[in-house]
């Protein structure tokens, strides 16, 4: 829909794993090949956490880059919004960890469940909450350790996922002109199992079956999510474009969730959109999901293809199955 949301990303910070895992290393203990993998993926390497490194810390370290880059205080944040699957525990929740290792006040702080579609879902949520005069400024957060949750003896996932944090402070913005000017976000319940782990929850807690079974584990129906997601990204980002009144050919960015460069290029294709406007960084992080678009927008700022004034588009889709994106005027 056709949004006006005068807000701006004052600035944005990453913090990722230093171990880098090569398609070379997955060869060496799976029926794989660097080959075979960057064929079907476009990935050629991605980041793992260590043992004693968690959500919690990635978090922390992009929150306090995006803090220092956009010069604020943490007194200064009067919201919390932290995007993730993969929280340090299940109860509390990772945002007000988190709100506790960056020192900041006593604001509301909650995590937000929308796999990789979570940071863009929290972007538009902060927007809401700066229109509506209960915030000034907004911090969020995408961050995750994929690999704590993926089946290391499955080649069809494992292969995928990495680990990594990025955050945006959100303010609104000091030139009306810029902002948000169009946003879609939504859900299909009905295809909630293409992607998903199975124990873990209320409906199946964990026990010695579901251990001995693998259960704790994600299951993804590749072939299925490939087909939603190819379809799924070039009606988001028709639509989303079509509200804002321009055509998709128009932005001079786009910085979609990195699942798969197949995905990416195929609907950029139809789309009529350049690969030289596409921000893609698959091949070095893998999927980070919630982490997956604010990594991009990151090394986006920080390679200065995000101009004052320039066009720009955030598009993801994930588990649930999710979706959303925002086209934003810089």
């Amino acid at each position: 829909m056709t949004v006006r949301c005068p807000i701006e990303i004052i600035g944005a910070g990453a913090s990722v794993p230093a171990r880098v895992v090569t398609n070379d290393d997955f060869a060496r203990r799976l029926d794989t090949s660097d080959e075979w993998i960057v064929q079907r993926t476009g990935i050629r390497e991605r980041r793992f956490a260590a043992t004693g490194e968690s959500t919690l810390g990635f978090a922390a370290g992009a929150c306090k880059a995006a803090l220092q880059t956009a010069r604020v205080e943490p007194a200064e944040i009067d919201l919390l919004i932290s995007a993730t699957i993969t929280p340090d525990h299940t109860l509390p929740s990772l945002a007000c960890e988190l709100q506790a290792a960056l020192g900041l006040r006593c604001v509301p702080a909650f995590d937000l469940v929308a796999a990789c579609s979570g940071f863009v879902y929290g972007l538009i949520t902060a927007g809401q909450f700066i229109q509506t005069g209960m915030a000034r400024t907004v911090l969020v957060v995408g961050a995750e350790c994929m690999t704590r949750t993926v089946d290391m003896e499955d080649r069809s996932t494992c292969v995928l996922f990495g680990d990594g944090s990025a955050a945006a402070v959100v303010r609104r913005s000091a030139h009306p002109e810029r902002g948000v000017v169009a946003a879609r976000w939504g859900a299909d319940g009905t295809r909630a199992d293409l992607i998903w782990i199975p124990a873990g929850g209320s409906a199946e807690p964990a026990s010695i079956r579901t251990i001995n079974e693998r259960l704790h584990f994600m299951r993804m129906k590749g072939r299925e999510v490939y087909k939603v997601a190819v379809t799924l990204m070039q009606d988001i980002v028709r639509d989303t474009c079509a509200d804002a009144g321009i055509a998709p050919s128009d932005l001079e960015l786009l910085i979609p969730h990195q699942s798969n460069l197949r995905i990416i290029e195929s609907a950029c294709s139809k789309l009529g959109i350049p690969s030289e406007r596409v921000m893609v960084n698959i091949d070095r992080y893998g999927n980070t999901s919630a982490a997956s678009v604010p990594l991009a927008l990151v090394e986006a700022r920080g390679a200065g293809r995000l101009t004052p004034g320039s066009l720009i588009m955030l598009v993801a889709f994930g588990a649930g199955f999710t979706w959303a994106s925002v086209v934003m005027r810089v």
